[in-house]
């Protein structure tokens, strides 16, 4: 438990208290110095209090007399003045310090850094001068020591493999080639290599943009291409070494116009070996391959053909969907001739 220390009193508070501090004579039955002196002073003559003696009488009398302190029980003037120098302080009859103690007190007083735990100025301006430079709290070097290493540091030059500005410019002015100096290519050879470079194209099995753009023109629409099937059946031989197609101007051999490919792929779906499956769209197309029943019914060179003409076409190799490359020319309107 935490003891609570009083709030001691100041200066100024000390100083009403005793201000407002009882006179002793309001503590005792008795009159002050002054009021005594006052009524002495205005006391009736004795003679005309008692039926007395004259003074030579009374100092006849006086001389046997007792004394009034014998006679009376009371204090004459020097006893009170003697109780009174000895008299009850103040703060002897209530709980509080005189003015002289509290100031003794307050000059002894508990200092505010005794009270809390906390420093006082003194004590944190010692601390101050005496606290550890931040270069001692940290692993890092001062102003003056990153001077001084700066100042020390080894030239880029001396840490690299390289010319300083000075020596490039020497060696500039004496034209000496930048080849000369480095292991590279100008900006003349490197577009000259640039330009020479192989097209991503070939570098990749794919069709470029341009291409791709091209095939799509001239694909078939599905419908052209199942009508070219049905003319199929109007081929017969001839004995030639190539096919040959019968055009208005002469026949031409069928070679000049589709590749061996293509060619292969008329005689095979006119002899009913190549099927052609039709999907409106990529994704359907993709959920029946995802059956696997489905994919157990395609053989080698089945087409698989998408509506939407935006989209390319794809063949069965027997393991992997691939693009089909080349589309069937609109053979509807000619004669083939094997």
């Amino acid at each position: 438990m935490v003891q609570v220390t009083p709030e001691p009193y100041n200066r100024e508070e000390i100083d009403e208290m005793l201000d407002k501090k009882l006179n002793i004579s309001d503590q005792i039955d008795a009159y002050t110095k002054q009021e005594d002196d006052a009524l002495l002073l205005q006391k009736a003559d004795k003679s005309e209090l008692i039926d007395a003696y004259s003074k030579t009488q009374d100092d006849e009398f006086l001389a046997l007399k007792l004394n009034i302190s014998d006679q009376i029980n009371a204090f004459n003037k020097t006893e009170v003045d003697a109780l009174l120098d000895n008299k009850l302080n103040i703060s002897d009859q209530i709980d509080a310090y005189s003015k002289i103690e509290a100031d003794a007190l307050l000059d002894d007083k508990l200092n505010i850094s005794d009270q809390i735990d906390a420093y006082n100025k003194t004590e944190v301006d010692a601390l101050l001068d005496d606290k550890l430079n931040i270069s001692d709290q940290i692993d890092a070097y001062s102003k003056t020591e990153a001077d001084a290493l700066l100042n020390n540091k080894l030239n880029i030059s001396d840490q690299i493999d390289a010319y300083s500005k000075t020596e490039d410019d020497s060696l500039l002015l004496l034209n000496a080639d930048k080849t000369d100096l480095i292991d590279a290519y100008t900006k003349q050879e490197a577009d000259a290599l640039l330009d020479d470079k192989l097209n991503i194209s070939d570098q990749i099995d794919a069709y470029s943009k341009t291409e791709d753009d091209a095939l799509l023109d001239k694909k078939l629409n599905i419908s052209d291409q199942i009508d070219t099937y049905n003319n199929v059946s109007s081929i017969s031989k001839l004995n030639k070494n190539d096919a040959s197609i019968l055009l208005a101007g002469g026949d031409k051999l069928v070679s000049s116009l589709v590749s061996q490919p293509q060619l292969q792929e008329v005689r095979d779906i006119a002899s009913g070996k190549s099927k052609g499956f039709v999907f409106a769209t990529t994704d359907e197309m993709n959920i029946w391959m995802e059956d696997q029943e489905n994919v157990a019914k395609l053989a080698i060179g089945d087409n698989l053909y998408i509506v939407d003409k935006q989209v390319m076409d794809y063949w069965w190799d027997g393991s992997n969907l691939r693009v089909l490359e080349t589309e069937l020319p609109d053979m509807s309107k000619v004669m083939t001739i094997l």
